[in-house]
Parts: structure tokens; C-alpha cells; sequence
């Protein structure tokens, strides 16, 4: 028997393990009759600084039923069931166009039914990817061939999510999250982030995650091949016949095949551009751009957590900050925070430069980081499809400009403030040239306005904004810029066989969200419900 009890508080102070048990039977069941006991959910309740306390919800297993009438504030568990289903077409050869979360767990969910999916990723297996990535970061910034633009932080096995701090919370509700975290735990990944309130791999771990997703693939009769990039997809009656491959950026090859799930990422402005020629339906959607905001980590962890800043039980703090702008209706908000980690260059076009943030599953930087974007709605630099994009374009071509290199733009935040260049050099976690500028000529001035006036607002936290902060620049690509239009199955609403999922199609907004999309399609078009 299982039983849950939610809303267990306790102080950080004490024993965690000692004062759960006595929760536990304080509820009515007996110690001996414990079996198990098992972390649901904790999170941190930190508005006190002086007694900062964690809040558990459990899962207990017991040796023998009892009557659940008798205990107090206790609930019998309810076992998380997935309507079991049936392939409509066993055997089947299905195209998986990207090896990102949504590409991979999609695969997955076709293997476990009887498909053949057949994976195609533009950039290399992770191993191969790390190198090419690591050699960028070393190279000589002013060669604009220093830059794979087929594999690096945002292209090859793994997505971009590869290179990030590797968070799983999202705020999608689905039957299918504790599918992808027990796959991922499975495969790899910390046993913590079953029950962590805000659970995260890491980038190293996570490295680890998805070679062994693509291993059980394999052992399932799915194929993969890298540096094979989608070069045209052939259509015949608004149904999908056929595509062309790019192998090793030389030679085309040509697969018939009439169903293609396209996992493609938020960044192949190319194969947009293609998808557009070939007429199939898009729209631009919102996206956000901005700066990273970089702090040392002491100093974030002390805001959070006060005199318990050093806590080995609380790792290093994360914070989220928004600000609405309502004459506007336009917010500003913190985005993929990275405690612990580093700044990178994510650039991934020629003459191009931008960055993204991560960490590693310890956390344990110097700094800590995270984007601090302006949201752009849809149709904000016309009604072009594509409009939003090439302003992203355009952003990555200026700051490449600036230094004639693939750095980044770097200033003081109160400088930024005080619209004055930065003149000393800064210390940070970003290994790349960084180049001293201005950011209000960087961004148009709405842009640049509504995050002052954020900056003024959370200024009120010394810790947050002073001068030991500082705000490197750009961040451009935190969601798709368009979305694939599609039906409610997830098949495009003009061409038969195509179905667009992930953050690419622009229908989810990080790890967790994309491999829960590229599973319920795969339920959705490819299974019925079993009878």
C-alpha cells in the first residue's frame, strides 16, 4: 500500500531525515509498518532568511495495509496511468529531422511501438560536438571560419539544451512528465530530479543522458545518422514523399519516405527558409530578447539565503524576476538562470556572434548567470513572416561587427544605466574576446528603456544591481521566432506526413516541454487507443 502526505515543513536547521519520520508517524502510521519512503516533490521556502525552511511532499510505502480512515491528513496514491495504445502502423520507417530533446523521446516513442525511426542530425554526436565546440571557444575569434555552423552549442546531438544548465521544469501540465524523468534517470541522470522542486541535469550529465538514449534506440531498431542536414522535403498532393539529405555538407542523398517528424530547434533559420519555399504553413510568434546578467555566485546565494548562504544542503540559489511594463503590455523578465555555471558563445551562422548560459550538474562557479530579455511581440518589426527572425539576424550580424570577431559585448550594469562604456576590463565566466560597448546602441531604445526600468525596479536589492554586475550581450535566441502551424494531432495543417514538434515548430519552451511534445504526437498520430 501507498500512501501520500503533502506539506511537511521543516527547518533547514534540523535533522531532515529524523523530523520527516516523525511527521510520518505523527500522521498515525507506526514506524515498523514503514516500508519506504520516497520524495515526491521539496522545495525551498526562503522569505524569512532566518528560518529557511524546506517543504516536502512524500510518497510513503507501507509493509501492510491499514485503515486510511484512521490517519490524519494522509491520501492514498494514485497510480499516473497512460491509456495503453497500439501503432497504427508497426514497422514503419518514420524520418526524425533533429536529435534534440524533442527529436530523441520522440524516436524513443516510436521504437517502444514497432517504428523504425530514422534520425537525421545536422551536427555530430555529442562527443564529436564537444570538441568542435571546445576548439571554437579556443580559436582565433576574427576567422569567420573558425565556426562550424553545422555543429556547435546550437546544432548536434542533444539540441541546444545540451549546452545549458539542463533544467526540467516547466509549466506544462502532462501525463508524460514522469515518463521523460524516469527515461532520463534511467539513462543516466541524477535520481534528485524525481523529486526536486526546480530539477536539473547539467550540462555534463546530461552529455551522458543522451548518448545512452540514443544507444537504447538503436537496441530498439532505430537508426541514426549525423552530419546529415535536411536539405528539401519533397511533396506530391500536399503529402509528404520524400526528402533530401546533406551528408557530411557534400553530398545530397534522397529517402522516400512519407512521414517526417520535424524536431529541427529554434535556430535553423535555414530550414525555415526552405519550409517557406516549399509552402507550408507559418506564422510569426512572440520571442524575447536581451542581455545575460552575470553576478558572483556569493552574492546571489547570500541574497537568497542570508546568514545560511554556505548551506551544503541548498547548493547555489536560483533566483526569477519579472517586471511589467503595462503602458506597454510588454514584460521583462530573468530566463534560463544558470547558478554556478558560465556564460557561452552560441553562435551558430558565419559573421554572426550571440550567447546562451549553462552549468554543470555541481553548480559550483564563481558566478552565476542569467538572460534578462524584453518580450517582442509577433508582428513588432512587421507583418513579414520571418520579420522577428531577421531582427534577430540583424542583432548577431551588429555584434559580430563591433570587435570584427565572434566575442561579445560587455558593460557594467550601472554604466549601462548611466549610457557610458565600460572602460576597465571585467572578470567573468565567458572565455571568449569580450568587447567593451555600449548597450544602448545595441538594441532599438524600447528595447534598452523597459530593461532600465527593470533595472531600476529590482535595484532595490543591492545585491542584484551594483557595480559588481555586469551584463554581456546578446541574447537572441530564446525561443523560435515562428511557429509551424499544425493541427490539434500535431500534423501540419497543409501538408500530409509532416509533423512539427519541439521548441523548433514552436510548441514548447525547454527540455521538459519538447520531449513531452514529441511524445504526445507520436501517441497522437501514429497509435490509437488500445480497445
Amino acid at each position: 500500500m501507498k500512501v501520500n502526505i503533502n506539506n511537511i515543513i521543516i527547518s533547514l536547521e534540523k535533522n531532515q531525515d529524523k523530523e520527516i519520520l516523525k511527521e510520518i508517524t505523527k500522521r498515525g502510521i507506526k514506524k515498523e509498518n514503514i516500508e519506504r519512503v520516497i520524495w515526491n516533490k521539496r522545495s525551498i521556502d526562503s522569505r524569512k532568511k532566518n528560518d529557511i525552511k524546506f517543504i516536502y511532499s512524500i510518497e510513503v510505502v507501507l509493509k501492510n495495509d491499514i485503515d486510511i480512515s484512521k490517519l490524519k491528513d494522509v491520501n492514498i496514491a494514485k497510480e499516473k496511468d497512460i491509456p495503453k495504445r497500439e501503432p497504427l502502423f508497426p514497422k514503419k520507417e518514420v524520418a526524425v529531422i533533429g536529435a534534440g530533446p524533442a527529436g530523441l523521446f520522440s524516436a524513443l516513442r516510436l521504437a517502444e511501438y514497432g517504428y523504425i525511426p530514422i534520425v537525421f542530425e545536422r551536427g555530430e554526436e555529442v562527443d564529436k560536438r564537444d570538441i568542435t565546440t571546445s576548439n571554437f571557444i579556443k580559436s582565433d575569434v576574427h576567422n569567420l571560419k573558425s565556426l562550424n555552423p553545422e555543429s556547435n552549442v546550437q546544432f548536434g546531438e542533444g539540441g541546444a539544451g545540451t549546452y545549458s544548465d539542463g533544467k526540467l521544469n516547466t509549466r506544462i501540465k502532462s501525463e508524460y512528465i514522469d515518463k521523460v524523468f524516469r527515461e532520463m534517470v534511467a539513462c543516466g541522470a541524477q535520481e534528485n530530479i524525481m523529486w526536486d522542486y526546480k530539477p536539473h541535469i547539467g550540462t555534463d550529465v546530461l552529455k551522458v543522458v543522451v548518448k545512452n538514449i540514443r544507444e537504447k534506440i538503436k537496441s530498439m531498431g532505430g537508426k541514426f545518422y549525423f552530419n546529415s542536414k535536411l536539405e528539401d522535403i519533397h511533396i506530391k498532393d500536399s503529402k509528404v514523399i520524400g526528402i533530401d539529405i546533406i551528408r557530411d555538407q557534400k553530398s545530397k542523398e534522397y529517402y522516400s519516405i512519407d512521414s517526417v517528424i520535424l524536431a529541427i530547434g529554434h535556430s535553423s533559420r535555414d530550414t525555415y527558409r526552405m519550409l517557406r519555399k516549399k509552402g507550408i504553413c507559418m506564422e510569426n510568434k512572440p520571442f524575447a530578447v536581451g542581455v545575460r546578467i552575470e553576478h558572483l555566485r556569493e552574492d546571489i546565494d547570500k541574497m537568497q539565503y542570508g546568514k545560511f548562504a554556505e548551506n551544503p544542503l541548498l547548493g547555489a540559489a536560483t533566483y526569477s524576476v519579472t517586471h511589467n511594463n503595462k503602458k506597454e503590455n510588454r514584460g521583462v523578465f530573468s530566463f534560463c538562470m544558470c547558478p554556478g555555471g558560465v556564460i557561452v558563445n552560441a553562435a551558430s551562422e558565419t559573421g554572426g556572434t550571440l550567447v546562451n548560459g549553462m552549468s554543470y550538474s555541481q553548480r559550483d562557479g564563481k558566478f552565476s548567470n542569467s538572460a534578462i530579455v524584453v518580450g517582442i511581440k509577433e508582428n513588432e518589426f512587421g507583418d513579414e513572416l520571418f520579420s522577428g527572425m531577421k531582427f534577430q539576424e540583424s542583432l548577431e550580424k551588429k555584434t559580430f561587427d563591433i570587435g570584427n570577431n565572434y566575442g561579445a559585448v560587455y558593460q557594467n550594469v550601472i554604466d549601462f544605466m548611466n549610457n557610458r562604456t565600460t572602460k576597465s576590463d571585467i572578470e567573468s565566466s565567458y572565455e571568449m574576446k569580450m568587447n567593451p560597448y555600449d548597450i544602448n546602441n545595441l538594441f532599438p531604445k524600447f528595447i534598452t528603456d523597459n530593461m532600465k526600468s527593470a533595472f531600476e525596479n529590482w535595484g532595490k536589492n543591492s545585491y542584484f544591481i551594483s557595480n559588481r554586475v555586469n551584463l554581456i550581450a546578446p541574447e537572441t535566441r530564446t525561443s523560435a521566432p515562428v511557429k509551424i502551424v499544425r493541427d490539434i494531432k500535431g500534423e501540419s495543417i497543409n501538408i500530409k506526413g509532416l509533423f512539427p514538434i519541439g521548441e523548433g515548430a514552436g510548441y514548447a519552451g525547454g527540455i521538459m516541454s519538447a520531449a513531452v511534445d514529441g511524445i504526445k504526437v507520436v501517441d497522437l498520430s501514429f497509435t490509437k487507443t488500445c480497445l
